[in-house]
């Protein structure tokens, strides 16, 4: 059950023109340096929400005193683990912003592409994603069996979607978009790739991709263990994207 949210961060003044989405759990060690690198790209009036799916290890307790002098930091708590999917779709139902950003509180994502990203948006795409394959991008070291994963999740989005072949990164985390695009999502339907609904949604309107330089986690453990569970709810999520697909061409 999701909880109001805490003190101070409730909206304030007028309606901001980017809304960046945070899911975290556990990232307290990432959050002081990731919001201060927020704070200081030079991006349009803009808000942040944190969806904190129950921290323990002292996220919520800062969040909740960084929020008091800074009116750009909202802040929204679940109980319970409810998958990276729902905690974004929590966050973007609760967006001002007419472009949203969706991105990880690890520091995998760097914030300074962020204005290049908006720049795409305001340029008229309806959505951009930011790529460690495209110019400019690398998805720097990682581990032969991640790797792997990766890659054939990839290539397995672009079989089952006709929108995700134009993309060299369709699974990506970081991503943007115009707010009208979304459509909201079934509350029983979990997972960790929002964009691969997104792309969806999308069809037919101008996607742009933004190279971006994969970062090593800051620290922490990853949310998203990639074995035979991650596995499983990607290609439960790709089915639901086509049933999505199908939905929207009616």
């Amino acid at each position: 059950m999701t909880a109001a949210p805490s003190s101070g961060t409730e909206p304030a003044g007028p309606a901001p023109l980017v809304s960046i989405i945070l899911a975290t759990f556990n990232e307290r060690e990432n959050l002081p340096q990731l919001l201060g690198r927020l704070w200081a790209v030079p991006l349009p009036p803009l808000e942040v929400l944190v969806v904190d799916d129950g921290s323990t290890d002292g996220t919520r307790e800062y969040l909740s005193e960084a929020a008091r002098s800074e009116p750009r930091l909202r802040l929204i708590w679940h109980e319970g683990k409810q998958t990276t999917l729902r905690a974004q779709c929590q966050g973007i139902a609760e967006a001002r912003g007419r472009f949203v950003v969706v991105m990880d509180a690890d520091l995998q994502h760097p914030p300074e592409v962020l204005p290049e990203m908006v720049n795409r948006l305001t340029e008229g795409a309806a959505l951009v994603v930011g790529s460690r394959y495209a110019k400019g991008g690398t998805a720097g070291a990682r581990d032969g069996f991640r790797g792997t994963i990766s890659r054939g999740a990839e290539m397995t989005a672009k079989v089952f979607l006709p929108e995700a072949r134009p993309l060299s990164d369709p699974v990506s985390g970081l991503f943007g978009f115009r707010r009208e695009v979304f459509r909201p999502l079934p509350p029983g339907w979990r997972g960790y790739k929002l964009l691969l609904f997104l792309l969806v949604m999308a069809r037919g309107q101008r996607v742009a991709e933004v190279g971006f330089r994969f970062e090593p986690r800051g620290s922490g453990a990853s949310k998203v263990t990639q074995n035979s569970r991650f596995i499983r709810f990607f290609l439960t999520e790709l089915l639901l994207a086509k049933r999505l697909e199908g939905t929207l061409s009616r």
